[in-house]
């Protein structure tokens, strides 16, 4: 996880967007220039680490040494406060339940290096579904989204907005292929493929295999089960419901499935709408199933 320093404060250079927040961009801000050693010395004295740049300061390397332990002590003491503090300000008398005691102590060890205020701001959020719903965010999400970088959070939230959720299953999918039997059609395959180009949209095979590594999405292809060509199949992407009636008999679909801590950590990310995939995909929809938007 890599740090600046901003007005005095360790900032994260990564930031998860809240559902009152924009969505996530590219934060990369132009900062002042100095030079190597000026910069280096701020960050040494910053940190309590400046004891050998400047030796003529008198304190022995024991004393340095608990003076830079009070300063990260310090610093993780505000990042906890300004926490509970945030979740304080976001309740309104709620019904809540007595968390969890170990996951509010390794919450409360994680929350500690929680220093870019947007992410203080998420953590507030997830410690309040917390007190109301005791077991809505793991300890596994809590460890990777402390982890993550700015980079992932970004591919992230682009995954998010090609994913769809098809029929009664609320799993998050990326779905990559249409199979339909290609019937009556000599020297052909018997399946036709129809591959779904998410790739278009600025989000690459290697993407995926990132956010696979990370363990935000399940590693297999799945198929799913052919589709009843008689009965309406239900799909929700992005903000909007679509009923489909297929064209064909056993029609299905290719899938990238998000993962179950892929699918916690969806829910606290906000996205923004992906209106040019979203026509594609119709697209090649209508190809195949009749489709009316309720």
């Amino acid at each position: 996880m890599i740090a600046v320093i901003n007005n005095g404060l360790i900032v994260n250079r990564y930031f998860i967007m809240t559902s009152t927040q924009q969505p996530l961009k590219n934060t990369s801000v132009k900062r002042p220039l100095t030079d190597s050693k000026t910069r280096t010395q701020s960050l040494a004295k910053h940190f309590g680490y400046d004891g050998l740049i400047h030796s003529n300061n008198g304190l022995s390397l024991t004393e340095r040494y608990f003076n830079s332990q009070q300063l990260q002590h310090q610093r993780e003491q505000y990042n906890i406060e300004k926490i509970f503090k945030l979740t304080y300000d976001e309740c309104k008398n709620e019904t809540t339940t007595e968390p969890d005691p170990d996951w509010l102590v390794r919450f409360i060890e994680m929350a500690k290096h929680v220093y870019n205020p947007s992410m203080q701001k998420l953590w507030s959020r997830i410690l309040k579904k917390e007190l109301i719903r005791p077991g809505t965010t793991s300890l596994k999400t809590l460890t990777i989204l402390i982890t993550m970088t700015q980079k992932e959070a970004l591919l992230f939230q682009r995954v998010i907005s090609v994913c769809c959720q098809v029929g009664k299953n609320k799993d998050k999918k990326i779905i990559t292929g249409i199979k339909v039997p290609a019937n009556f059609i000599p020297f052909r395959a018997k399946i036709r493929h129809y591959s779904i180009a998410y790739d278009q949209y600025n989000l690459p095979y290697s993407s995926i295999v990132i956010l696979m590594d990370l363990g935000l999405i399940l590693k297999t292809e799945f198929e799913s089960s052919t589709i009843d060509h008689t009965t309406q199949l239900q799909v929700h992407l992005q903000d909007t419901h679509y009923t489909l009636h297929c064209h064909n008999k056993n029609t299905s679909f290719t899938y990238y499935r998000i993962s179950p801590i892929g699918q916690e950590l969806a829910s606290l990310i906000e996205y923004k709408n992906n209106s040019e995939y979203q026509t594609y995909l119709l697209e090649i929809f209508a190809k195949l199933f009749t489709i009316t938007t309720e």
